[in-house]
């Protein structure tokens, strides 16, 4: 296969160098619907064929011009902020040059609360409809219309909840906390749940285009980007995508999180939002416009508030946020160049799970937690538990896009990212004794770079290179109790202490090439190679970063052997017990190791345009991925490491997508829908119950199923959008109770399988559709109302009793929203009032449940003899309502 494919490219390449034809002229004049001119708008040319996308603006007489152009089919594409985009397709002519005239509307639907001014094209735009037709992939674009359906205090994981096959898990409602994000079945972050029902951290997350998952644990802190309102777009691939976007945890697809964008022309906006709760959010953008070809943008915001669950102490379980960016774009006439900076720090307090029924779960003041007795929204009081969780981000960033001919065009981009999470937990009601207080402080330091380099031949597209990071990640984390002489602040062990600080050194590398084949114009065959390394080291140094309280010693492990038989086992002496009968245990594992390993990834999509308004794509695409590392086990600690084996997904597609930019009833509209299928295989699930109980096991899953999208513009004043998902999944071979997946298979041992199981937390439907329409008079906008429906179908749920999956189901639930907003727009400046409102039906739903083992909430009942088998849920959100009030200048 790959024999075959390098000779094919060669021989591509070979006829492809034997002749040029000579360039032509595209010009134009850009006006509006009087026909005044319009300056300084974005004008970008498309070559239908090579796919490869020249930019200019227009000058002060509303002219463009672009010289030297192939006669391949093109395609012109006019963005002027408060005007609807124009597209049309050309066929230019070698004799003479081709002339376009461009009328712009003006648009009349509301724009983004703070996001205006027309986006330089040398930075990174919203992928028009049209760059969505000519992806041989399932790829679908959230603008700022659905962005804005998360709410104005949304964060990141709640802008992703809009895409086809989005399930969206946290416990609170505003960008401030954590939350896991499923993407057709596939997982990424962490919420506090006590399951991992796939291996985690294994969708590619990416910030204006910078990979922001933690290599090592593979996870993405969501609230590391908190502020909804300083997003541009959003843009998600389905699948692991072309070997030259993809990252080191592409297994499911990728997410494209794009902030406000350098823009043509001065501007800024202000934001301020009051919600329920004491909610309160303040939002900013500001633009220097183009300078000499220096263009610069800045952002971020501020948050806080309390959560919608509260205790019967009145306890609110508060959070805040903030956030700031900065982007820099130079443009010249051999290129770009960008800089970029973002920081992002969020944190709030995180209320336990709730039991459905009652359960005979008591609180301090006798009242039966559930939510059946303590109230739908309640949470245990401060005084019984209190955990604070912290989520912080520093990105640096630079990329060089530099053309070296007409033909050929270099990429660089390299990248710093500091990632920390801290929190704390004290005087817990639910894990008294030796461990009552936590103090959790893991962080990484990446560094990266990726080089590539497109070469545009009359037949072929050829792009290659590759990206190296190194990254260094410290696992620390301490329970302790003061009274047995642990200190979280001075990081002293006490007696009875669990602790950990192992560093993780990890290296990853990937080279790609793949080949653009178009033997005609609507034709495009994308052959594509990348081979992957990834190598791990790890090192405990607890007894370095820990002081211990006098006599403390404490229980040691080497991931190479069993617990207790190991060389390393209690070196020191016997173990400080605590009078609660708790043994002060060293989490990691003192022999240090190093594992790398390597594979292949073919690739092949193929699409065909047998239409201007259709396209039929396909394609096969292989991803590896390492197993996740960190925690309080897993692999090196508690796993042996010569069993680090990589996970495989093999994913398949197939699909269609139309566009009409005239279509009757319908006015520019674009749909899809493809049909999938992901084999993931190897996967290594280590997790941690809710009672503390390390649980290591994993297996192999696949999912099946259909997306679909649909967007539409009747009119000027009337959008319409769908977004829809039905999914199949289950466990081909799932193993738990071993040490690890790969030791269960390989030695034998006495391991519980749960094969043929479906995957949990995979909605069988997701459907998220709505409609806006503007009011208007003498062709300007009154008011502008907006409703939309969120369906989430049911879902397969997961047991603590076995750590296994289940075939017990959780509800389907569906939430009605609504938000109207009235703009008054005068020469240079415009306010805007919006009120939004969530769950318009105040319906009660839960978001998540899972079937608990009952050693969670033990303590709380009398005796400590607690049931298993009940249920626990986070509830969703009840009605809430914001008022936003935009100032635009």
């Amino acid at each position: 296969m790959l024999k075959t494919w390098v000779f094919g490219a060669c021989m591509a390449l070979l006829v492809s160098c034997t002749s040029y034809a000579a360039g032509t002229q595209i010009d134009g004049k850009v006006v509006d619907a009087s026909g005044s001119v319009i300056p300084k708008a974005a004008v970008s040319l498309t070559n239908l064929t090579t796919s490869k996308v020249i930019h200019t603006t227009t000058g002060g007489d509303g002219r463009f011009v672009f010289m030297d152009v192939s006669l391949d089919p093109q395609l012109i594409t006019v963005e002027k902020s408060g005007f609807e985009s124009f597209t049309e397709r050309v066929t230019p002519a070698a004799q003479h040059a081709t002339t376009i005239e461009a009328m712009l509307n003006v648009a009349t639907l509301s724009e983004s609360v703070v996001v205006r001014g027309t986006v330089d094209p040398e930075a990174k735009p919203v992928p028009t409809r049209e760059d969505v037709m000519m992806t041989p992939e399932t790829l679908r674009v959230l603008d700022r219309k659905q962005l804005d359906a998360g709410g104005p205090v949304a964060g990141g994981a709640q802008m992703i909840a809009s895409t086809p096959g989005a399930n969206v898990v946290g416990y609170g409602e505003s960008g401030s906390t954590k939350y896991t994000v499923i993407l057709n079945g596939i997982q990424q972050g962490w919420a506090g749940e006590a399951t991992s029902f796939t291996a985690p951290g294994s969708l590619g997350i990416t910030f204006d285009g910078v990979p922001v998952g933690d290599p090592a644990t593979g996870l993405w802190q969501s609230a590391t980007m908190p502020q909804n309102l300083v997003m541009q777009n959003l843009a998600v691939t389905y699948g692991p995508g072309q070997p030259m976007n993809r990252w080191y945890n592409s297994v499911g697809g990728g997410v494209e999180f794009t902030p406000v964008q350098p823009t043509l022309d001065r501007h800024a906006s202000i934001a301020l939002t009051q919600g329920p709760y004491g909610q309160q959010n303040f939002a900013f953008v500001g633009n220097t416009g183009n300078f000499h070809g220096w263009s610069t943008v800045v952002g971020g915001g501020l948050g806080r508030g309390n959560d919608f669950r509260q205790g019967p102490d009145g306890f609110g379980n508060p959070s805040k946020n903030g956030s700031v960016l900065g982007k820099t774009l130079k443009t010249f006439s051999a290129g770009s160049i960008v800089l970029g900076v973002f920081y992002a720090k969020a944190g709030g307090y995180r209320p336990t799970v709730i039991p459905t029924a009652d359960v005979g779960l008591i609180e301090p003041d006798g009242t039966h937690f559930s939510q059946a007795t303590s109230g739908y929204y309640s949470a245990l009081p401060y005084a019984a538990y209190n955990k604070y969780d912290t989520n912080e981000m520093f990105l640096a960033y630079g990329r060089e896009n530099l053309f070296l001919s007409s033909r050929s065009t270099l990429q660089n981009m390299t990248w710093f990212n500091h990632i920390r999470r801290f929190h704390r937990r004290n005087d817990d009601a639910l894990s008294e004794g030796a461990q009552v207080d936590e103090w959790n402080n893991p962080h990484s330091n990446i560094f990266g770079d990726q080089v590539g380099m497109t070469e545009v031949l009359p037949y072929n597209t050829v792009n290659f290179g590759g990206y190296l990071l190194h990254e260094n990640y410290n696992s620390r984390n301490l329970f302790y109790n003061p009274a047995y002489g642990g200190s979280g602040a001075h990081e002293v062990v006490g007696a009875g202490s669990k602790f950990r600080s192992g560093y993780f050194q990890q290296d990853n590398v990937a080279f790609y090439a793949q080949d653009d084949f178009h033997p005609v114009a609507r034709v495009h065959i994308v052959p594509g190679v990348r081979v992957v390394g990834f190598s791990t080291g790890y090192s405990d140094q607890a007894a370095r970063d820990f002081s211990f309280a006098p006599g403390v010693i404490s229980s040691t492990h080497c991931a190479l052997y069993a617990a207790g038989s190991d060389p390393y086992h209690n070196v020191l002496g016997d173990p400080t017990v605590a009078p609660d009968g708790s043994t002060t245990k060293d989490q990691g594992s003192l022999c240090g190791a190093h594992e790398s390993r390597s594979a292949i990834e073919p690739s092949i999509d193929a699409s065909v345009t047998p239409y201007d308004w259709l396209t039929i794509y396909g394609g096969y695409d292989v991803t590896y991925r390492s197993p996740a590392v960190g925690g309080g086990g897993g692999m090196f600690q508690s796993v042996d490491p010569t069993y680090y084996t990589l996970a495989k997904g093999a994913y398949t597609q197939g699909g269609a997508k139309v566009h009409f930019r005239h279509a009757p009833g319908l006015g520019n509209f674009i749909a899809g829908a493809n049909y999938f299928h992901l084999n993931y295989t190897n996967q290594e699930i280590d997790f941690e119950t809710a009672a503390g109980l390390q649980i290591s096991g994993g297996g192999d899953s696949t999912y099946h199923g259909v997306d679909a999208f649909f967007d539409a513009d009747p009119s000027s004043n009337l959008h319409i959008f769908l977004n829809f998902a039905g999914e199949a999944s289950n466990f081909t071979r799932y193993i738990v109770g071993g040490p690890s997946l790969a030791e269960c298979s390989a030695q034998q041992l006495s391991c519980t399988a749960y094969n043929n199981l479906p995957v949990s937390y995979v909605p069988n439907v997701t459907l998220n559709t709505g409609v806006y329409y503007g009011i208007q008079r003498d062709h300007k906008e009154l008011v502008e109302p907006r409703f939309w429906l969120e369906t989430t179908g049911s879902q397969y749920l997961w047991s603590n009793n076995t750590g296994a999956p289940t075939t017990q189901k959780m509800s389907s639930f569906t939430v009605a929203n609504a938000s109207v907003t009235a703009p008054f727009n005068f020469e240079k400046q415009s306010f805007n009032l919006k009120l939004d409102v969530l769950n318009l039906a105040n319906t009660k739903y839960n978001e998540w449940e899972y079937i608990s083992s009952g050693g969670y909430f033990a303590p709380l009942y009398p005796g400590n003899t607690a049931p298993s088998g009940y249920i626990n849920a986070y509830p969703g959100a009840p009605r809430a309502v914001f008022g936003t009030i935009t100032y635009q200048f």
